[in-house]
């Protein structure tokens, strides 16, 4: 897909330090070809994009949000907020996603999620100020660390097909918890995150 892209230095360089400390995660890209990572520019689109995502599989999301640009043209607050939720609704989003995108891009548009600015902020303040949007989570926020701001250590522990995907790669007979999972990779701190884009590689070319 055309948002997928090679990793940039900083993240090859990462994903070469998880396979040093591990092994197995040089199996990644020997059986699925060379790594590809998804990246989105940080804006209110990408973190929609991620909304609308929650709990869907990425073809569904994908269509859902293909509508949603096809209606609403490129996704700003401001566009956004002038649909009625009868046209959002058209378009695939759920009651409480219409109410989060709406919450979002109301914070955006005053300035309270100054998007522009969080490039300079840590991950702990940037997941505090998105998860006070009722609906944002830190799912929510760590994708858009790893997708828009290439955060190295932002690490979705909770992602069914990261957790999946760590199964299969260590052939263990059951699919670890998010805690488990966070116990088994805290030695990869501070480069969890290329852990995470592992994982939706080998996810993608196992399923």
């Amino acid at each position: 897909m055309a948002d997928r892209v090679a990793p940039n230095p900083a993240l090859r360089h990462a994903v070469a330090h998880i396979c040093r400390l591990d092994p197995d995660f040089s199996r990644v890209e020997a059986e699925a070809g060379p790594l590809t990572v998804r990246q989105w520019p940080a804006s209110y689109s990408a973190l929609v994009r991620i909304i609308v995502g929650q709990q869907l599989s990425a073809r569904a999301a994908q269509s859902i949000f293909t509508r949603l640009e096809n209606h609403v043209g490129t996704i700003t607050p401001e566009r956004l907020l002038a649909c009625s939720d009868a046209d959002l609704r058209q378009a695939g989003l759920s009651r409480s996603k219409i109410l989060t995108c709406q919450a979002l891009g109301e914070q955006v548009a005053s300035g309270n999620i100054p998007l522009v600015r969080l490039e300079t902020w840590n991950d702990e303040a940037i997941a505090t100020a998105l998860t006070q949007v009722k609906g944002i989570g830190p799912w929510t926020a760590e994708l858009f660390m790893l997708f828009s701001l290439n955060r190295l250590d932002a690490f979705p522990a909770s992602d069914l097909a990261v957790r999946v995907a760590y199964q299969q790669l260590k052939g263990i007979d059951e699919r670890p918890s998010e805690k488990e999972l966070r116990h088994c990779c805290a030695p990869f701190k501070p480069f969890r995150g290329a852990v995470a884009h592992l994982m939706w590689h080998y996810y993608r070319h196992k399923t």
